[in-house]
């Protein structure tokens, strides 16, 4: 996908009118996903778990704060997937992009339920192991990009972006 054109995902000529949902959790996969969102010329929003410095963040952008799901606290991703289901219904974005963790998984399978293309970026931490988050989103992703040659083996089908940091 070269930046600034996401048209084979939405079906349009620009990415201009494509809303962008990025959900991602913080720290690295946070700079992933900001980096991957900034080659993109279009309206985005955020949905990630509140850290104090993602609400400094919110002063310039916008960003929704769901309950930090973990495969080890099923209560909380259902609590996430309640939460992350009101915002999509709410914004009905054209493309989820993630770069994961466990935060972003109820957004994403949600999210193609209701008609969203997938994007999903497998962390530049991962070279030749994949993550779970990657694992659960490959069968589903419109569009699943590694950052590293070497992960190609767990998944053929991927596209090797480069690293983003």
């Amino acid at each position: 996908m070269r930046p600034r054109d996401m048209s084979g995902l939405s079906g349009a000529d620009s990415d201009r009118g494509i809303k962008l949902c990025v959900t991602c959790s913080g720290g690295g996969h946070w700079l992933e996903a900001e980096r991957a969102a900034s080659l993109l010329d279009c309206e985005r929003y955020y949905v990630t778990f509140y850290t104090p410095r993602l609400e400094q963040e919110r002063r310039t952008k916008r960003i929704y704060f769901v309950a930090h799901a973990s495969r080890r606290h099923p209560l909380l991703f259902l609590v996430n997937a309640w939460q992350s289901l009101r915002i999509l219904l709410r914004e009905r974005p054209d493309v989820i992009l993630s770069t994961g963790a466990d935060v972003a998984v109820p957004t994403c399978l949600l999210g193609k339920l209701l008609g969203a293309k997938l994007v999903f970026v497998e962390s530049g931490g991962n070279v030749y192991t994949p993550s779970l988050t990657g694992r659960l989103m490959y069968p589903i992703a419109d569009l699943f990009l590694v950052q590293w040659a070497p992960l190609r083996q767990r998944f053929p089908k991927a596209v090797v972006g480069g690293p983003l940091l």
